[in-house]
C-alpha cells in the first residue's frame, strides 16, 4: 500500500519532463550532423545541446526514477509508510532546483564542457553547483533508504528483509559510493578554478576522480530495471524466481564488483600506466569478466539477468500450459 503517492508521482513527473527534453536535444543533435542538414549552426549550439542532453539524462532523470521507485518499492515491500516523508520532499526539491541552477548557465553558453567535465575546460560555477545539489539531494534519498531498512530489521529481528528493499538499498549504497568520485572532483579541483580561488587544475586527477563515478553510474541507471527482472516481473506474470538466496548474492557482487570498475578508463592514460603495458590490454577484458559473474549466479545454467526473467516465464507457462507450447501463458496474462 502506498501512502505517498504524490511524492512518489512528483519524481516520476518530473523525471519524464527532463527525459522529453533531452530527448528532443538528442534528435535535434542527430538531424544536424545528419545528411538531411546542411550545416549553417554555430558549433557552440551543439556543445550547449550536447552538454545539456548529457547532464539531464546522466545525472537528472535516472537519478529521480531511482528516487520516485526506491520510495514505492520501500512502502509496497515493507508494507509500512516511508519514514522521513518531509526529508524525501527537501530532497526532491534539491534535485530540482539544482537542475535549474546548473542548466541556466548551460542555457547562456557559459558552460559546454559535457557531462563529464572535461578539465581543464571549466565553465560557469553555477553549473557545477547545481550538479552538487542534485547529488546532495540524492543523498537523502540514500540517508533514507537505509533507515528505512535498519528500522524494518530492527522491528522485524530474524526476518528476511523483502528482496526488492533488499536490491533497493544495495542500488542506493551503489550510487552513494558512486557520486563521490565526481563530488570529489568538483569540489576540490574544478570549482576552486571556476570561482577564481586557483588558476591551475590538475587534469590527470580530474580524470582520476570521475573514473570513481564512470561507468559505476551506469549501473545504478540499471538498478530498477534489475529490481523489476527479480521481482516485479515474476509475479506479474504468475511465475516464480529461481532462487531468492542468489538473486540477493548476486545483488552483493554486483555492487562490489561495479564499485571500482570505472578504473579501467584509466588503463591507457600516461599518468597511469603505460600504454604498452599487458596490463593495460588485459585489464579491460577481465573487468568485464567480473560484471559477468553476478549474472551467472543468478539462474540455473544460464549467463545473463535475462536469463533469470526467461526462467522465470518459463515456470509461468509452465504452470499455466497443458500442452507442450509453452509460450501460451502469454494471452493468459492479464495485461
Amino acid at each position: 500500500m502506498l501512502t505517498n503517492k504524490r511524492l512518489i508521482a512528483a519524481h516520476f513527473w518530473l523525471a519524464f519532463i527532463v527525459f522529453g527534453a533531452a530527448l528532443v536535444l538528442g534528435a535535434w543533435q542527430m538531424f544536424v550532423r545528419s545528411p538531411l542538414n546542411a550545416w549553417h549552426f554555430n558549433p557552440e549550439f551543439y556543445y550547449r545541446s550536447v552538454t545539456a542532453h548529457g547532464s539531464a539524462m546522466g545525472y537528472v532523470f535516472p537519478t529521480l526514477i531511482a528516487m520516485g521507485f526506491g520510495y514505492a518499492i520501500t512502502e509496497a515491500s515493507l508494507e509500512k509508510a516511508l519514514i522521513g516523508r518531509r526529508w524525501a520532499w527537501a530532497g526532491f526539491f534539491l534535485v530540482a532546483v539544482g537542475a535549474v541552477v546548473a542548466m541556466i548557465p548551460v542555457s547562456l553558453g557559459l558552460a559546454s564542457v559535457l557531462y563529464t567535465f572535461y578539465p581543464p575546460m571549466v565553465g560557469n560555477p553555477f553549473y557545477y553547483i547545481g550538479v552538487v545539489m542534485v547529488v546532495v539531494g540524492s543523498w537523502i534519498w540514500v540517508a533514507l533508504m537505509v533507515i528505512n531498512f535498519a528500522i524494518w530489521k530492527r522491528e522485524n529481528p530474524g526476518k528476511p528483509v523483502p528482496l526488492a528493499m533488499y536490491a533497493n538499498v544495495a542500488g542506493s549504497l551503489l550510487w552513494a559510493w558512486t557520486a563521490v568520485g565526481a563530488a570529489l572532483e568538483i569540489l576540490f579541483l574544478i570549482l576552486p578554478v571556476a570561482l577564481g580561488l586557483k588558476s591551475t587544475i590538475d587534469a590527470g586527477l580530474a580524470r582520476v576522480f570521475f573514473s570513481w563515478t564512470l561507468h559505476a553510474i551506469v549501473y545504478f541507471w540499471l538498478i530498477p530495471t534489475y529490481i523489476a527482472y527479480y521481482t516485479i516481473f515474476p509475479r506479474a506474470i504468475g511465475g516464480r524466481l529461481y532462487s531468492d538466496a542468489m538473486a540477493r548474492i548476486s545483488f552483493i557482487l554486483f555492487v562490489v564488483v561495479a564499485m571500482p570498475i570505472g578504473v579501467h578508463h584509466l588503463f591507457a592514460d600516461p599518468q597511469v600506466a603505460p600504454a604498452s603495458s599487458s596490463c593495460t590490454r588485459c585489464s579491460p577484458a577481465w573487468s568485464r569478466c567480473r560484471r559477468c559473474s553476478p549474472s551467472s549466479r543468478s539462474a540455473r545454467r544460464r549467463r545473463s539477468r535475462a536469463a533469470c526473467a526467461a526462467a522465470a516465464a518459463h515456470s509461468a507457462g509452465s504452470a499455466r500450459c497443458l500442452g507442450p507450447i509453452r509460450s501460451c501463458w502469454r494471452p493468459r496474462c492479464r495485461w
